[in-house]
């Protein structure tokens, strides 16, 4: 066992210091918990303590793609950025995790390698369309946290559906969950056309080729097609007029929304600069889509913020001076919660009670994790983030652990930073330590 004395946290609507004794479950949570013998005590000074961060949407890559990530470097870097638990795409392998048996394919080859817990979504492609109802159904039953759709993709062993595709899936499957990259194909394919060949290869132009309507008309059409009892996630919503459509939809349906942090700090200004360090699917996009999502963020209206991170090795894939050419995806997992703390709690003063709502609770409320992660609840998952709120973070893209050493916040001076990450009682990272658990350790999380 383990005490941790000396803890901010909030309890209940209050914040105060309190001490936190646990093993793999939380135990006791009080004033001046007294240490038996040989109990290893942590003494926090009043450093942040939440429950264990969750980043729900990341592309960790193996197997298959393991030269942009792999499980251990991915997982690896969440753990440095105060993250227990990251909830791995379905596309971004090979086998895509489709059915059961791609899915435990995967996890053969994961679970020896991750370094925090993880859980997984599963996929629905236009390869496998008409859906065998028995695939998804054991899929689902299997734990998976929902089923991720694209309205447009580029990777053949995961195609995206056509509405029509979407409207049958909603038919058939109104109890499962389903996420979806919302941008519409033929706005998409409309506007490149529009652009000449050398106008594409600006990183200005790149808003243009995937436009704020091409998010609204596929969000558009995905809430035209809800029946009642449809459930439905948007992933990196980047515009303030898809966020209105989605929230104005949570009246009637069963709909959420998250962005990420660079929908929330860049715009399409940004791109010339940043060039393939800020390039993703979609876009950023402009001064008024960034300022209502922060606005949506500081009110509660946006469900919970994840990185969508998916890095590369950035010779390889980002370094062009064609930007048609340049592989779209970022790293993020190492980097959200200290930017988030920094530029929401610290500087716009958000309450903690919401940051704490957008880094895990609502992610475990919403894929059937919750209270095992996502919560300080006695007899749950001992899973904790602590944050040096007065230890200012310097980024060095250079040194962070993802495979891809690349970042639009790099020299950026966040206000706080990372302490330890612990997951299920051990520490797995800490400040002056590094990592201190195996590839392994981490488990996988199944929805319940």
């Amino acid at each position: 066992m383990i005490i941790i004395k000396n803890a901010f946290i909030l309890d209940g609507e209050k914040t105060h210091i309190s001490d936190i004794l646990f093993n793999e479950k939380i135990i006791q949570i009080g004033k001046d918990i007294k240490p038996e013998q040989d109990i290893e005590v942590i003494d926090l000074h009043g450093k942040l303590l939440i429950p264990g961060c969750i980043d729900a949407h990341v592309h960790f890559n193996d197997p298959g793609f393991t030269d942009r990530e792999d499980f251990t470097s991915g997982t690896t870097a969440a753990a440095y950025g105060g993250i227990t638990t990251i909830i791995d795409m379905p596309c971004t392998s090979i086998p895509a995790v489709t059915n059961l048996e791609n899915l435990n394919k995967k996890l053969a080859v994961i679970k020896p390698k991750a370094v925090i817990d993880f859980a997984l979504w599963g996929g629905v492609r236009k390869n496998d369309i008409p859906l065998d109802r028995e695939t998804i159904r054991e899929l689902w039953d299997a734990g998976v946290v929902g089923f991720k759709i694209y309205t447009i993709s580029g990777m053949k062993t995961f195609a995206a559906l056509s509405y029509k595709d979407i409207q049958n899936v909603f038919k058939q499957f109104p109890e499962i969950l389903f996420a979806f990259h919302a941008e519409d194909e033929n706005i998409i394919k409309n506007s490149m056309s529009i652009l000449t060949n050398e106008q594409m290869k600006l990183p200005e132009n790149y808003v243009k080729t995937r436009p704020v309507n091409a998010e609204v008309e596929a969000v558009k059409h995905i809430l035209s097609s809800l029946g009642k009892k449809n459930k439905v996630h948007f992933v990196h919503i980047s515009s303030k007029e898809a966020s209105e459509l989605i929230l104005e939809s949570k009246k009637q349906f069963e709909v959420t929304f998250e962005s990420c942090p660079h929908y929330l700090q860049f715009t399409s200004k940004d791109l010339p600069i940043l060039k393939g360090k800020l390039k993703t699917a979609p876009p950023v996009k402009h001064d008024e889509d960034r300022d209502f999502l922060r606005k949506c963020l500081k009110t509660g209206e946006l469900d919970f913020v994840t990185t969508d991170h998916a890095g590369c090795d950035y010779e390889k894939g980002k370094k062009f001076d064609d930007f048609l050419k340049v592989y779209n995806g970022i790293p993020g997992t190492e980097l959200i919660i200290s930017y988030l703390f920094s530029e929401f709690y610290l500087k716009e003063k958000v309450d903690l009670k919401k940051m704490i709502e957008l880094t895990s609770e609502n992610a475990a409320k919403r894929y059937g994790l919750f209270p095992e992660k996502g919560s300080l609840q006695i007899g749950t998952d001992a899973d904790f983030t602590i944050i040096n709120l007065n230890k200012p973070y310097l980024v060095d893209e250079s040194q962070i652990h993802s495979k891809g050493k690349y970042s639009p916040f790099n020299n950026t001076e966040f206000a706080c930073s990372i302490d330890k990450t612990v997951v299920r009682g051990k520490i797995v990272f800490d400040a002056e330590k590094g990592i201190l658990q195996n590839p392994g350790y981490g488990k996988f999380i199944r929805r319940t």
